[in-house]
């Protein structure tokens, strides 16, 4: 096969993968907005229990019967 030909047909098969891969859809807005939720989600449990084996829960006993919320 001629060096020529040999160029031209990888150039093409190169182009038509291109094509192919820029043929994608993009995801649905139902499927980002999943996505988005569940990483919201898995950022909010890791925050939550970083903040658990922190904040103290339980008002001091000097404070009198008053309550007060944990520190964050």
């Amino acid at each position: 096969m001629p060096r020529c030909a040999f160029v031209w047909r990888t150039l093409a098969l190169a182009a038509g993968a291109g094509l192919l891969g820029a043929c994608q859809q993009e995801p649905a807005f139902e499927e980002r907005y999943e996505y988005a939720t569940k990483r919201i989600e898995a950022s909010s449990k890791a925050i939550d229990s970083q903040l658990a084996g922190s904040a103290p829960t339980v008002a001091p006993e000097h404070s009198k019967g008053l309550a007060t919320a944990p520190i964050r």
